[in-house]
């Protein structure tokens, strides 16, 4: 390798592992550690979110860096001496839809540096395992992707049968023991298994308390993903392609989203066999249903054609921040809706007044309006899906005459009549609402 740099000897090293991988889906891989080298661990470094929170060594990614080389030498020194170790994690509670609030785990600074290098190296590797109907937290495929699945799945594939799936506390009920044997169906390497063991039983400070973890991986997490995804790849992809669907006399999908997912049939039979075996199934590997949350429903085009015909309603599910219908075309033909699920449009208006209410006195008009359009993009660049207009000019609408409020409370004494306000607005324009994924994008894969 004379004259290679050494991110690009690291990307061979990544792509041969991919290859073999890839050749030979029953090998087990022995020397994956040596990957682990100071300038490998320094565009880890680099990958990381530079603004998240520090851990509960109060190790910043600013104060890190300014002794970046010395710092990445003492930690590899550390990783080959067999002296590093894991961090207890800071864990703080972020709130749910429902009023809930769910845990989330912050690592120190180092943990999530060689948690992204091993993440990296193991990536190389399952990328090659994960089956068509797994699409989180991988490179390359987002939520639009298993959106797209599922479209085709009830518009071209004849599913009727639809289960709507929630795991309950998934993450926080992933089996130890049961994950560790997974992965050793590819990964014998002694040194990444040790730091991966490590990582799961490190302890969890809450308040000046400390709690051992026994199961679960900490929601946080920079390798949390893909272990979660790999606990399901074993727990649900490869039973429903190897197991299930041979039983089955119709056709089955599965599309999932790390834990979301929802399984798809054309057979009546099928779906209700799959919906009382799955229980079981998951119970097997220390995981349960939400009882409240999970559910058969007959879904589709033929079931909407029947019900119109009777003047009956047809169910509806939510899947990926939107709520899924079947509908009438513009052509008169039948086909999936979809628009941004109720309870998360009015949280995000919410979360977006209590927003600009909090910073608009501190920050200067110009980077007031820059935060709100950033804010705006994302949210557009998501769920400008197929199907959403309607949701997306309402919710424009709303923040048009939100920005109008909270501008207006920049001082004691309002600034702006409404007619004073457009001119403003042309000025300073809000990104408007888009379908960034039209139908056509939908299809266009597949024709």
């Amino acid at each position: 390798m004379q004259g290679t740099e050494p991110g690009e000897a690291l990307s061979t090293e990544l792509n041969r592992l991919s290859e073999i991988a890839a050749r030979d889906s029953k090998v087990k891989f022995t020397s994956l550690a040596h990957l682990l080298t100071e300038d490998f661990l320094k565009g880890c470094y680099r990958d990381l979110n530079h603004q998240a929170a520090a851990g509960i060594d109060q190790v910043s990614y600013d104060s890190y860096g300014e002794n970046l080389d010395r710092n990445i030498a003492d930690l590899v020194r550390r990783l080959k001496e067999k002296r590093y170790r894991a961090y207890d994690i800071r864990r703080v509670w972020i709130p749910k839809p429902d009023g809930k609030q769910r845990p989330l785990g912050i690592p120190v600074l180092e943990d999530k540096i060689v948690q992204r290098g091993v993440a990296k190296i193991l990536s190389a590797i399952y990328e090659q395992d994960f089956l068509e109907g797994s699409y989180g937290f991988r490179e390359g495929l987002s939520g639009h992707d298993a959106l797209k699945a599922l479209e085709l799945s009830i518009m071209r594939n004849g599913v009727n049968y639809l289960i709507d799936v929630d795991i309950r506390g998934y993450f926080d009920h992933v089996d130890h023991k049961w994950l560790m044997r997974m992965m050793r169906e590819r990964v014998v390497d002694r040194t990444i298994l040790r730091l991966i063991g490590k990582w799961l039983k490190a302890g969890v400070m809450e308040e000046g308390k400390r709690v051992r973890n026994e199961v679960g991986v900490p929601q946080g997490g920079v390798i949390s993903p893909l272990l979660a995804n790999i606990y399901l790849h074993y727990v649900l992809d490869l039973w429903i392609a190897r197991k299930v669907r041979k039983e089955l006399a119709g056709r089955v999908y599965l599309i999932r989203y790390g834990d979301d997912f929802v399984i798809g049939c054309t057979d009546r039979g099928d779906a209700q066999k799959v919906w009382e075996i799955l229980p079981d199934r998951l119970k097997q590997f220390g995981l349960e249903l939400s009882p409240e949350k999970s559910r058969l429903i007959e879904f589709g085009k033929r079931v909407y054609l029947e019900s119109k015909g009777k003047g009956e309603r047809v169910d509806t599910f939510d899947f990926l921040g939107f709520t899924h219908y079947m509908t009438r075309s513009r052509r008169g033909g039948v086909k999936l809706g979809r628009k941004t699920i109720g309870k998360r449009y009015r949280r995000t208006l919410v979360a977006l007044s209590d927003r600009l209410r909090n910073l608009r006195n501190l920050l200067p008009f110009r980077e007031l309006h820059r935060c709100l359009c950033q804010v705006l993009k994302g949210y557009y660049n998501y769920y400008g899906f197929a199907g959403n207009t309607a949701t997306l000019n309402k919710f424009a609408y709303a923040v048009e005459r939100m920005w109008y409020k909270w501008v207006n409370r920049r001082s004691q004494r309002k600034s702006f009549n409404w007619e004073e306000f457009q001119e403003l607005h042309k000025r300073f324009p809000l990104p408007r609402p888009r379908i960034v994924k039209s139908y056509r994008w939908i299809y266009a894969a597949n024709l």
